[in-house]
């Protein structure tokens, strides 16, 4: 709701009848203010019959013709608070800049006096564009990381520092140098490709190099009081904003020794990028037509100061802060963090900025992954220029959330936010699980809908037709280890799932078709779930196809265990399941399988008992005695080589307790298990945190990996079943295990 912007005097309407009405009371006498008892009577009527002013000044002012800003202060912000917040969120409006300021009550910079960064670039959109952007993720893929991935596809024209109060100015001054000169761009620009060991990207030819530099020279020009140029002079600000402007050499750190290059302005497509992908990536960018149509939008950017230096990662998962230090996490949001933390942290914790919030603090590596640091950028203005007919617009970066999406909505509506939880209403909370019901039936699988649909595809499976002895040990042929990750969580998919759907009475309610139509029962519920949770109706499908994919590959499993995750023991289940063996196969709960401990450092998760998991149905190995038994897993202090050393331990033993019976051992666990079970079995040495993160966030739900022993008794990795993908998780392959 608006606070009122104004509130009328009471002689308000009796000055607007005078000036209406100005000879009605032309014979009063207006004397000045004399003492009461002097003017009697008076005193009364001359202070009801004031005249019109000669030059009146209108008191109140129509909400219409305030800007922004005005709004913003007349709302009670202070005025460096509210023009910091229409910058950031691009001047689109007050509803977004206030909640924007909300968002940001706990930033320790929001009363800095900090000059945002500004580029101009010249974009390519359309053909062209995705060619680039298909580039960028073959190369991301199969080479990994380099400069290029950081920013948008953009020819840098200026850069340069500005006030929060000149930003609208700024875009003022750019409409009008572009269209001045609109008029003289070419049709289209020509592209030329240059490749060299540490640098490929595409040239413009010199004669539409100028055209371009005199834009970016005259805007420069126009806005240069506009400008922080902080110690520099005004002869010296075009070199300070401009690139090129000293020089037409590309920068030292793109030229190889005794190379020169003659053209500045170019769009980079690979550079800061290993010589041993110097081929790869060569064969990669033969592959791009830089004559594929484009347009070419000039486009003017602003990021906050916080982001340099450091790298730009978006957030995976929600996480709800449990101790001061940490950073709450919002699907939807990015955070800024350095890179040398990120290949040195001992416990999977690194220390990072929020973009939504401004705040800092603690927050788990394997929620976040990394992405271009444009994407964090404010789009203040997109001008087509060449390739169009030069029409006019303002749109947000590709694959980004919308910058004109309510900042405090995003809040709300993030899963995982203790905050939104508590403050949205039952109505509200199922009007959202309505909306995702409504979409998921429109999506899925009618197999998902009901238990009994899954039962009849379970039946579906053909059993073993003998009886007796599911199989007749020693086990002929080559041994292999099948290590699978558990299939789709309930926490991970619906967040703070807990808290709407259980009452006060702790009674479980399905709030959404892909929710578990019940819970098991066990001590500590509901709580007990929030540490280990159970799979989603996707989630039980998606290891029943595995279990079936084995079954359809001629896969026998001799030997299971399992992590005493409830997810895990649910997806072994279902594995089992679709082989057609879940009653003849007996599953060992293995402890030493759960994932790094580092990730837990306010306590462990309170398992089910092995009681518990029977009564719920679960065929278990109670006679099984854990390599680790639960109460070992204490040290959530424990390094990420300590890791990879105790899966890698669970897993030769397991091996060397089944060598005389032989056959195929099924492990299931995490999804750093699909490596920390097979790393050091194959000659490969422990990764670090950060190598290990950068794996598990390419390995999607009930992804598998396998080993095979060698007539030589040496290990290999061998293809595994082919990985399960769906709409909002990446392809699997394997071969990243090979790195």
């Amino acid at each position: 709701m608006w606070w009122p912007i104004w509130t009328a005097p009471p002689l308000d309407r009796q000055r607007q009848v005078l000036r209406a009405e100005p000879n009605k009371y032309r014979t009063v006498a207006i004397h000045r203010p004399q003492p009461p008892k002097i003017l009697g009577i008076h005193h009364t009527m001359m202070a009801t019959l004031l005249p019109p002013r000669k030059n009146p000044t209108p008191t109140k002012l129509s909400r219409q013709h305030l800007s922004p800003l005005q709004i913003l202060l007349q709302m009670g912000f202070p005025k460096h608070r509210a023009e910091k917040a229409l910058v950031a969120t691009g001047h689109r409006g007050v509803q977004l800049a206030s909640d924007w300021l909300l968002a940001h009550v706990n930033d320790t910079t929001l009363d800095l006096d900090r000059p945002r960064e500004y580029v101009v670039y010249l974009c390519p959109t359309g053909p062209l564009y995705e060619q680039i952007q298909a580039f960028w993720d073959d190369s991301l893929q199969k080479c990994g990381w380099n400069g290029a991935h950081n920013l948008v596809p953009h020819i840098t024209l200026c850069s340069f520092k500005c006030g929060d109060e000149n930003c609208e100015p700024l875009v003022s001054v750019l409409k009008e140098v572009v269209h001045s000169l609109l008029p003289s761009f070419p049709s289209s620009l020509t592209l030329d490709k240059y490749v060299s060991p540490n640098y490929m990207g595409l040239f413009l030819t010199e004669h539409q190099e100028d055209l371009i530099k005199k834009l970016a020279m005259s805007f420069v020009k126009e806005a240069s009081h506009l400008f922080d140029a902080g110690c520099y002079d005004k002869l010296e600000v075009m070199a300070v904003c401009l690139p090129w402007c000293s020089g037409t050499t590309l920068p030292q750190e793109y030229c190889s020794p005794g190379e020169v290059a003659s053209k500045a302005l170019h769009l980079t497509l690979a550079y800061q990028f290993p010589l041993s992908q110097f081929p790869r990536l060569e064969a990669l960018v033969e592959a791009v037509d830089q004559r594929a149509p484009v347009t070419w939008e000039v486009r003017l950017y602003s990021r906050d100061t916080r982001i340099h230096n450091n790298e730009v990662h978006k957030v995976l998962y929600s996480h709800v802060s449990r101790d001061p230090d940490e950073l709450e996490l919002l699907i939807g949001d990015f955070v800024y963090v350095k890179g040398d933390s990120l290949a040195s942290s001992p416990d999977g914790w690194v220390e990072g900025t929020s973009w939504l919030t401004g705040s800092t603090g603690f927050l788990p590596i394997n929620y976040i992954e990394r992405t271009a640091e444009s994407d964090a950028w404010t789009l203040h203005k997109s001008i087509p220029v060449i390739g169009t007919s030069g029409r006019e617009c303002v749109e947000s970066l590709p694959n980004r959330p919308p910058i004109s999406l309510s900042l405090l909505n995003l809040i709300e509506n993030s899963e995982g936010s203790r905050r939104s939880t508590e403050a949205l209403s039952e109505s509200s909370s199922m009007d959202r699980l309505h909306s995702r019901q409504a979409s998921l039936e429109a999506t899925q699988s009618p197999l998902l809908h009901k238990q009994e649909d899954l039962d009849a595809l379970y039946a579906k499976v053909k059993k073993p037709k003998k009886e007796g002895p599911l199989y007749q040990f020693p086990i002929k042929g080559p041994r292999k280890v099948i290590v699978v990750r558990h299939g789709e969580r309930v926490d991970f998919t619906f967040g703070d799932w807990i808290r709407f759907c259980f009452d006060e009475a702790d009674h479980y309610q399905r709030r959404d078709l892909n929710m578990p139509e019940s819970l098991p029962e066990r001590a500590g519920a509901p709580h007990s779930f929030y540490k280990d949770c159970p799979l989603t109706h996707v989630g039980l499908l998606q290891a029943t196809l595995v279990g079936r994919a084995m079954h359809a590959s001629g896969i026998e499993v001799h030997h299971v265990f399992c992590s005493p995750s409830l997810r895990c023991v649910q997806t072994c289940t279902n594995i089992l399941q679709g082989l057609g063996i879940a009653e003849h196969m007996p599953i060992n709960i293995e402890p030493g399988l759960f994932e790094w401990l580092a990730w837990y450092h306010d306590g462990m998760p309170v398992w089910m008992t092995l009681d518990e998991l029977s009564t719920a149905g679960f065929n278990l190995n109670h006679s099984y005695d854990p390599l680790i038994c639960r109460e070992e897993l204490k040290d959530t202090h424990e390094s990420c080589e300590q890791y990879y050393g105790r899966n890698a331990y669970v897993t030769q033993s397991i091996i060397n307790t089944t060598q005389a019976q032989g056959g195929t051992v099924l492990l299931v666990g995490h999804a750093a298990t699909l490596d920390t079970c097979t790393r050091q079995l194959v000659g490969g040495a422990p990764r670090s945190a950060h190598e290990m993160s950068s794996i598990i966030k390419k390995i999607p739900y009930c992804s598998t990996s396998a080993v095979e022993e060698g007539p030589s008794g040496h290990w290999s990795l061998v293809e595994p079943v082919r990985p399960v993908s769906n709409t909002g998780q990446p392809h699997y392959d394997w071969r990243i295990l090979l790195s």
